[in-house]
């Protein structure tokens, strides 16, 4: 594989090697890594070639079986090829291959074992694989950083509590927030209902513990009331309606039978019956399907930009709110884009600004509000 096109697919390990600098551990595995692939250093290449025989040796082979011996062997030989890609013009490296042999060779490391997680469930799924690049990019990571570093600066010590995203996505910056704050538990809310599934598998162990709940609703129609937050479950709203139209079939069954007479006479008609019991239905059906959610200590919206002021403005006075929005107005999925800080601070009006600043990622600057409403 040409390490020009190595490089391009997966930029995002860029994106890593910020995390990892930030984190400050397991910076000299990573670091090697990078040198060895991203970097193409052939001395560092050695270096990690002998690494990963000795982790192999002590990790793979101490109480393997024979039988398995040679299922391991080809799991091995994917690896070298890995770290011997620009050698091997015909060899070309998937992100799920990559992201997977990162979390072996780096084990214990939450964000590397939650991304193989989550790209195996696309391959389980049979669907087509994210790009990596979209959640790992260099600006992506910083951002992610950039927010929880403020975050922690105006929180302090104190516990987050709960917390709601708002198009919240596949959700990687929740991660970050579990490795740094005392959090109770994350709601992760997004208009599309594919993200959810995945979701539960990058987040198994909090959704076991019922510390990640993922759901689909539109945030622009949601409702605040006295802090508990309402919105609709299209789930729970489907099964009502058609409990509702069973019972009013029953009902009209019965009506025909016992008005029969009157129906022969022209009195009243099937239609009419019909019209009768079915009248109250589009007023009792607005009534369908709201759960309500409470005990909100903090609303956080990375996604402004693709969505309107609805969300915002549906927030009661006192909502304790972090946002970032961004000036990159030429892409095309980005309907609500601010042209500086300042834009941003009118679009969003605080009642208490703790922090507002702007971040250059290079393609577009990124601008955030922590805050009251």
């Amino acid at each position: 594989m040409e390490h020009s096109k190595f490089q391009e697919q997966h930029h995002w390990l860029c994106g890593l090697s910020e995390y990892f600098r930030y984190t400050e551990s397991y910076d000299e595995d990573f670091e090697l890594i990078f040198r060895a692939l991203y970097h193409d250093n052939k001395f560092r290449k050695r270096d990690l070639i002998i690494n990963m025989a000795k982790k192999y040796a002590r990790k793979e082979l101490a109480s393997l079986e024979d039988a398995k011996l040679e299922q391991m062997d080809d799991k091995m030989q994917s690896f070298f090829n890995i770290a011997m890609h620009s050698e091997l013009e015909d060899y070309d490296i998937k992100a799920r291959q990559l992201i997977g042999f990162l979390a072996w060779y780096i084990p214990e490391v939450p964000l590397l074992e939650r991304t193989s997680r989550f790209m195996a469930y696309f391959a389980n799924q049979d669907l087509d694989l994210p790009d990596l690049g979209d959640f790992y990019s260099r600006g992506q990571i910083k951002s992610k950083i950039w927010l929880v570093s403020e975050l922690a600066k105006v929180i302090g010590d104190e516990p987050v509590g709960n917390v709601v995203f708002y198009g919240g996505w596949y959700n990687f910056i929740a991660q970050f927030l579990y490795e740094m704050f005392n959090v109770k538990k994350i709601y992760s809310i997004d208009l599309d209902e594919a993200v959810v599934g995945p979701c539960k598998r990058l987040y198994a162990e909090e959704l076991d513990d019922k510390r990640f709940i993922p759901f689909t609703a539109d945030v622009g129609k949601m409702q605040w009331r006295d802090k508990g937050l309402w919105y609709i479950d299209h789930t729970k709203r489907d099964e009502q309606i058609e409990r509702w139209m069973e019972k009013q079939e029953e009902k009209y069954a019965s009506e025909i039978e016992a008005k029969q007479d009157e129906i022969m006479q022209g009195y009243t008609s099937k239609e009419k019956i019909r019209e009768d019991i079915f009248k109250d239905k589009d007023e009792t059906f607005k009534n369908y399907g709201w759960r309500h959610l409470n005990d909100f200590n903090m609303v956080v919206n990375t996604s402004c930009e693709h969505m309107n002021n609805d969300w915002f403005n549906n927030l009661p006075d006192g909502t304790f709110v972090v946002l970032h929005q961004n000036d990159y107005f030429s892409n095309e999925q980005h309907i609500n884009c601010m042209k500086d800080i300042e834009d941003t601070k009118k679009n969003y009006p605080m009642s208490e600004i703790y922090y507002e600043g702007t971040l250059d990622t290079h393609l577009y600057n990124r601008f955030m509000l922590i805050g009251r409403k």
